[in-house]
C-alpha cells in the first residue's frame, strides 16, 4: 500500500511538474507573440509615419515653390517688363500712369510674399509633419490594443525633418515600454513647442516602477541615449502602483 501510494504520489508530482512547465511555456510563447505583435505594429507605423513626414513636407515645399513661380514670379516678370518701357516714355501723363502701374504690382508682390511667409511659419507644414504622424500612431494603437491613448499637441510651426523623426522615435520608444511593461489602461501624450525648446510629457496609469532603477530591464537605455544625443533633459517620475510620468525637454 505504501509503495502504491508512493508511486501514485510521484506520478501526480511528475504530472503536475510537466503540466506546470507546459503552461509556463505557453505563457512565454503567448507573451513573446504579443511583444512581436507590438514591435511589428510600431515598426510598420514608424516607417509609414516617417515616410509621411518626409513626403508631406516635400508636398508642402513644392506647393510653396509653385506659388513662388506661378504667382510671385509672374508679378516680377511684369515689373521687369514695365521697367524696361520707362526709358521709352516721354509724355508726363504716360510716365505717371506707368509709375502707378509699377507701384500697384509691386504692392501685390509684397502682399504675395507676406502670405507665402505666413504660410511657412503658421501652419502649411504642420499639417503634414510630426503632429500628423503622432496622430496616426495613436489611431493605430487605439484600434489594435485595449489601451486608450489621448494627446494634446501644440507645435505652432513645424520643425526640420530630422528633429521630427527623432521626436517620433522617442514617443514610439515610450509607447513600446508602456505596452510591454506597464500594464496600463491609459496613455496621455502632451507635446508643446516654444521659441527655444520642445517639451514632451508622457503619462501612463500602469503598475509603475522604482524610478531609480528605470534602466534595469525596462528598455529605457535607448530612450536616454536618444535624448542625450539631442542635448535634451529626461526626467522620470514613478512609484510602484502609481503609474509613470516621463518629461523630456529638447532645446531647439
Amino acid at each position: 500500500m505504501i509503495l502504491v501510494l508512493g508511486t501514485s504520489g510521484m506520478l501526480l508530482l511528475t504530472t503536475a511538474i510537466v503540466l506546470f512547465i507546459y503552461l509556463y511555456q505557453r505563457k512565454l510563447i503567448k507573451r513573446k507573440l504579443e511583444y512581436q505583435e507590438i514591435e511589428d505594429l510600431l515598426k510598420k507605423q514608424e516607417l509609414k509615419s516617417a515616410y509621411n513626414i518626409l513626403e508631406g513636407q516635400d508636398r508642402a515645399y513644392k506647393q510653396v515653390a509653385e506659388e513662388l513661380h506661378d504667382n510671385l514670379g509672374s508679378m516680377l516678370v511684369t515689373l521687369n517688363m514695365l521697367s524696361d518701357t520707362l526709358p521709352k516714355k516721354t509724355d508726363p501723363e504716360s510716365l505717371k500712369n506707368l509709375a502707378a502701374k509699377i507701384s500697384e504690382i509691386a504692392a501685390q508682390a509684397t502682399e504675395a510674399t507676406r502670405k507665402i511667409s505666413h504660410s511657412l511659419h503658421s501652419g502649411l507644414l504642420k499639417h503634414f509633419g510630426l503632429a500628423a504622424a503622432i496622430n496616426e500612431l495613436i489611431d493605430a494603437l487605439n484600434e489594435a490594443h485595449t489601451i486608450q491613448v489621448t494627446s494634446h499637441i501644440d507645435l505652432g510651426e513645424e520643425m526640420d525633418s530630422q528633429t521630427n523623426v527623432q521626436v517620433y522615435r522617442i514617443i514610439q520608444e515610450l509607447v513600446n515600454n508602456t505596452l510591454k511593461h506597464a500594464k496600463a489602461s491609459n496613455i496621455n501624450i502632451d507635446l508643446s513647442l516654444t521659441a527655444d525648446h520642445l517639451t514632451l510629457i508622457f503619462e501612463d496609469d500602469g503598475v509603475g516602477f522604482d524610478a531609480n532603477q528605470e534602466e534595469k530591464g525596462l528598455g529605457l537605455k535607448n530612450l536616454r541615449s536618444r535624448v542625450d544625443r539631442m542635448d535634451g533633459h529626461l526626467t522620470i517620475e514613478s512609484n510602484k502602483g502609481k503609474g509613470a510620468t516621463t518629461i523630456i525637454e529638447l532645446p531647439l
